[in-house]
């Protein structure tokens, strides 16, 4: 059976069970979604003309200035980190599991431990 009859066969046999099955033929935009609030253009027109800093276009060259003063402000940070131990080869068999303690951290924290 070709792949395509098989999905339609699994997708029909889906929805005659009532299963709700999302295809591309049945999927709904959150944008034309009943519950995606739209706000007309009027109001953002309005709230433009009160306030017309509300969005604003900062030009480059202040970015660039305010960046680089607070760069040369902010203190250098050390990390100090460990050395790491030279590598070494090993012959033979490698454990990879760490060995049991005896009792699990589960069995501990259910004694209260």
């Amino acid at each position: 059976m070709d792949p395509r009859d098989r999905a339609d066969a699994l997708l029909a046999r889906a929805q005659s069970r009532g299963a709700f099955v999302v295809t591309p033929d049945a999927a709904t935009s959150p944008m034309d979604a009943s519950t995606t609030q739209q706000i007309p253009r009027s109001v953002v027109a309005k709230i433009d003309e009160e306030d017309p800093d509300s969005t604003a276009v900062v030009p480059a060259s202040v970015i660039e200035s305010v960046q680089g003063s607070l760069a040369a402000a902010k203190p250098d940070t050390r990390v100090f980190l460990r050395p790491v131990p030279p590598e070494e080869e090993v012959e033979g068999l490698v454990p990879t599991t760490k060995p049991q303690s005896g009792t699990s951290d589960f069995a501990r924290r259910l004694d209260g431990l």
